[in-house]
């Protein structure tokens, strides 16, 4: 592996840090846990990875400069050329052939001390005047002689950076709650919210007794899941690329890949669906899981005052609100059963309605006894995603008409779900 190659697969790993640490300062925002203190240095730190990605692609630009320099064959000759020129005692004299044959598309001027022979350039033979001539004449050479096909062996090839194409939707994992956990089982205690009050008191008189919050267990029972890419001994000799560092960047999106589907089934596994008739209107507090086709409806309504109902914004980690709620938008197919056509919403505070209790992830590179000559790059996870709350999940299907409803009601008032 050459260094431009070291360097690029260094770079497309700090890139994919830099991103997921984006997203995990993006979502401090809406996390009732962190300080102001916490979202600075989570600011600082992703300055100081922009930085390092900069002076590395600096790095990789210098590098791919000097790769580039040749000696041609041309640069030689003109340099002897030079070198004779300089020589007073090597002065070619023109041949009488030369002084002949040669004069007649020329002329010369007279410069002092010498003659100075000027090239004069036939118009009728110019670039422009040849295509106007072609144009009006239709004339075709039939001209044999060295082409393409039979140079390909010295023309050199060029490989430019691969590019990699960004997944289009947030990820999950970094919305709900993470837990690190140190056994393969357990139960976090959950006290549940008190609806009690203080109670009025008057001198000397006894303190009334409140009642207990409601303690839920949540229990985890750890899985496992693996994943792996293999490569062989002559991938690597023969080519110049960085095949490792690129497999590795893939591993990352197996786990993503694998952790959005898993955390789709805790929001929606026991949930029956609520059949809307006003889309909009049916919406709660906390974030909205929204479908590709609920995203897209969504996205055609006005309120009252003309406004879209998605607004931007720069708080929320995945850059956008309905109704003053967070939107996370997932691909059409994350939601279970779901046919074509189907509108489907998820509504709940994602920290509390799922956790994901996680004890190792590894990732490694393993070498065989050289008998068969590969290498293989895994990754092992250690975690449970689990409902952690399912009172809180509220799961809404709808169709085209409920939302074409939503766009001819008032929906600027954030009204309760039906």
């Amino acid at each position: 592996m050459n260094k431009i190659a070291e360097l690029k697969g260094d770079l497309a790993t700090k890139q994919q840090v830099l991103n997921d640490k984006k997203i995990e300062v993006r979502a401090f925002v809406d996390d009732a846990d962190k300080t102001t203190d916490e979202v600075k240095a989570g600011m600082s730190d992703i300055k100081d990875k922009e930085a390092e990605i900069e002076k590395l692609k600096e790095e990789i630009a210098v590098l791919e400069q000097a790769a580039g320099l040749e000696t041609t064959e041309e640069d030689a000759d003109e340099k002897e050329t030079e070198q004779r020129a300089d020589d007073p005692d090597n002065v070619e004299e023109p041949s009488d052939d030369e002084l002949g044959a040669d004069e007649d598309p020329d002329t010369e001027t007279r410069n002092g001390e010498g003659i100075m022979k000027v090239n004069v350039v036939d118009a009728k033979n110019t670039t422009e005047q040849a295509f106007e001539t072609f144009l009006r004449t239709g004339e075709k050479r039939d001209v044999t002689g060295l082409a393409l096909s039979d140079g390909a062996v010295i023309i050199p090839e060029t490989i430019l950076p691969a590019e990699h194409e960004e997944n289009q939707f947030p990820r999950l994992g970094q919305l709900i709650r993470n837990v690190t956990v140190k056994t393969t089982t357990g139960k976090l205690p959950v006290f549940d919210n008190t609806k009690d009050t203080l109670k009025a008191h008057t001198e000397y008189s006894a303190t009334a007794v409140n009642k207990a919050s409601t303690i839920t267990p949540v229990k985890w029972d750890l899985q496992t899941y693996t994943g792996a890419y293999v490569f062989s001994q002559e991938l690597i000799s023969d080519s110049a690329y960085d095949w490792q560092g690129e497999l590795q960047g893939q591993l990352i999106e197996l786990r993503d890949n694998t952790d959005d589907g898993l955390i789709m089934t805790a929001l929606t596994t026991g949930i029956t669906p609520v059949v809307s008739e006003d889309f909009v209107a049916d919406k709660k507090k906390a974030s909205i899981v929204l479908s590709q086709s609920a995203y897209n409806a969504l996205d055609q309504i006005k309120d009252d005052m003309g406004r879209p109902m998605l607004q931007p914004s720069i708080a929320s980690a995945t850059g956008e609100l309905v109704l003053g709620k967070q939107v996370i938008v997932v691909e059409d197919t994350l939601f279970p059963k779901a046919k074509e056509g189907d509108i489907n919403a998820i509504v709940a505070p994602l920290k509390k309605a799922v956790i994901n209790f996680k004890l190792a992830e590894i990732t490694g590179q393993f070498q065989d006894t050289h008998d068969i000559w590969y290498k293989q790059l895994g990754i092992f996870l250690r975690e449970n995603v689990v409902q952690a709350r399912k009172d809180v999940i509220i799961n809404i299907k709808g169709s085209q008409e409920a939302v074409n409803a939503s766009a001819g009601s008032n929906t600027t008032d954030g009204d309760t779900a039906k």
